[in-house]
């Protein structure tokens, strides 16, 4: 009998970027001469959701988008990379939209949220209810409410999904949540905000502390990202630890969604977790040579 393939169901934030680039961060009330100023469709979600569609996952987006024309762009452009957008529904706030100031490498972002938070959980679940299957993929995030996106993860959970959280931007998880938590991936600064520690390294002992702690709270696979120094995780009682690949960085966003939406794609087609990262650290690293966000993530055949 053939294997079924798994599908991604990514439900979470949808934004327009306007992204400028800057020779200094301004200070308070300086005014600055900005340079090579673009905006692109991207989000969390909708970038994690582009992530699994080009690594070849059958990839649905779920969320909100206002009725502006900031939304028919961002349809457009989740279309164009081969998401399903059947099931992204229409709010009457704005669009999500960030801002984001470019400088050596490195960004710092603003964001309005705007229809990302007009979710709710009973609407989203009905549509899991009908698309969503056992085996299927849950990913998700916190840029759209987050008591919604908790109910939308017990859920999918309940359901049979496997489910993968990026608890991003960082904040405290209740302590009911971890269970339903398949995958959890963070970084250093949302280790420390759930376990209270901040790794350095691959070799640091508090990389394996805080893996053990999530692990202890109820998160399968905990997965810990440490930048250019690569990532770790705790999986079938083995320790995985994956080098970063060294590139020229030109722009690092939508480098973490890029990864998380690459393992989703990886253990969707049936490959290991330890497959699943190397892939998603070639990902990443592909992404942040290029700029924008959506446009800059590599597909299967790139990496």
């Amino acid at each position: 009998m053939e294997k079924k393939t798994k599908k991604v169901i990514v439900f979470g934030s949808l934004n327009m970027d306007l992204s400028i680039g800057v020779d200094t961060i301004p200070t308070q009330g300086e005014t600055l001469i900005g340079k090579d100023f673009f905006s692109s469709p991207g989000g969390k979600g909708a970038n994690q959701a582009v992530a699994a569609a080009k690594l070849g996952a059958t990839t649905y987006m779920l969320g909100k988008v206002g009725s502006d024309s900031f939304a028919n762009e961002i349809r457009k452009s989740i279309k164009k990379f081969g998401v399903n957008d059947k099931y992204l529904l229409t709010s009457q706030i704005s669009s999500g939209i960030a801002i984001i100031i470019r400088n050596n490498s490195d960004n710092r972002i603003i964001l309005e949220s705007g229809a990302n938070n007009d979710v709710k959980a009973i609407e989203f679940n009905e549509i899991l209810e009908e698309i969503g299957e056992e085996g299927d993929i849950l990913v998700t995030q916190l840029e759209s409410s987050p008591k919604e996106t908790f109910e939308i993860i017990k859920k999918a959970h309940t359901m049979g999904l496997t489910t993968i959280l990026n608890p991003a931007p960082a904040m405290v998880l209740p302590e009911n949540l971890y269970n339903f938590i398949d995958i959890l991936v963070v970084n250093q600064t949302e280790c420390e905000i759930l376990t209270g520690l901040y790794p350095e390294d691959l070799e640091d002992e508090k990389s394996i502390n805080c893996l053990k702690n999530l692990y202890e709270k109820g998160i399968q696979i905990p997965i810990l990202t440490l930048g250019e120094k690569g990532s770790i995780t705790f999986a079938n009682g083995e320790i995985i630890k994956i080098t970063a690949k060294k590139v020229k960085t030109l722009d690092t966003t939508a480098a973490g969604d890029t990864y998380i939406g690459a393992i989703a794609a990886i253990l969707a087609s049936g490959k290991s977790i330890k497959e699943a990262l190397d892939i998603a650290t070639k990902a990443s690293a592909i992404t942040v040579t290029r700029l924008g966000a959506q446009e800059s993530i590599p597909n299967l055949s790139e990496i």
